[in-house]
């Protein structure tokens, strides 16, 4: 699996630059595999290619993750290859977008700033560093180098923060946040089935308190488990804790944008 690489951008799909990332990356390493995880993540927005790159990781544990939401391209921020505890390879600006991936395949184990001297490649364009420093990095991982060849192995602590951390416990409550808003306009909040499990959150009805608004929906197992207009809480393909409306958008319905706090307990 290490031969294929997720990649997730903010490129869109009107240019080249998906192409040529693409490209760089097949001459680099000819029998690497490029899965197009996503590239309509709003322009600059680090919270959703994080979000997203979370549930790549998810549906490929084991692959290299190539995410570029970078606004900050060509100044001080460094680029990274993160390695988790679970041996999923994370390649991206140091800017959080990486981090919420890296807690779903395990935490954090090693960073490493790449150099691009390290690499087979030209200097750096510094408007387009997914092209001239990140792609390579992917290929040169998928085809075997151990990223301490890439760069310098830099302290966990000093990375820039991620847009969203995991959920915590306080007084009985899972306190949370909506961390993504999908084309259904469900409302993907950042707690997974083992964070309700380790909590003792049963799997039946669930009250959600999110902003200014509190809910009690019934926690099912496919959007069809309630009637056409009605709310349900369930995990969805992404791994995170969905608020939907079966055919209708929560997120409208609600009046909910990513960012809200959200605060999980036992419904009645």
């Amino acid at each position: 699996m290490q031969s294929i690489i997720g990649f997730v951008s903010d490129f869109g799909l009107d240019d080249t630059w998906v192409g040529v990332c693409h490209a760089v990356i097949y001459r680099a390493c000819p029998h690497a595999r490029v899965v197009d995880l996503g590239h309509q993540i709003p322009p600059f927005d680090i919270r959703k290619g994080a979000a997203v790159a979370a549930a790549g990781v998810h549906q490929l544990p084991d692959a290299i993750h190539l995410v570029v939401v970078d606004p900050g391209v060509g100044g001080g921020r460094s680029d990274l290859c993160v390695v988790t505890k679970f041996g999923t390879r994370l390649v991206g600006p140091d800017n959080g977008v990486l981090l919420p991936a890296a807690q779903r395949a395990g935490g954090v184990l090693e960073v490493y700033a790449l150099d691009p001297k390290k690499m087979d490649h030209r200097a750096p364009l510094a408007t387009f560093h997914a092209r001239d420093v990140l792609a390579p990095a992917a290929a040169a991982l998928a085809c075997g180098v151990e990223p301490r060849f890439l760069g310098t192995a830099i302290d966990p602590e000093s990375l820039a923060p991620a847009p969203f951390g995991p959920c915590r416990m306080e007084g009985g409550v899972l306190t949370c946040e909506v961390v993504d808003i999908d084309r259904f306009g469900s409302i993907r909040i950042n707690a997974t089935a083992q964070d309700m499990e380790a909590h003792q959150l049963r799997r039946d009805k669930l009250q959600l308190s999110l902003g200014h608004l509190t809910v009690d929906v019934p926690f099912g197992r496919t959007f069809s488990d309630v009637e056409k207009g009605k709310p349900v809480a369930l995990v969805d393909s992404s791994g995170w804790l969905c608020l939907a409306i079966r055919r209708g958008s929560a997120a409208e319905k609600y009046g909910i944008e990513p960012g809200t706090a959200v605060r999980i307990s036992q419904g009645t």
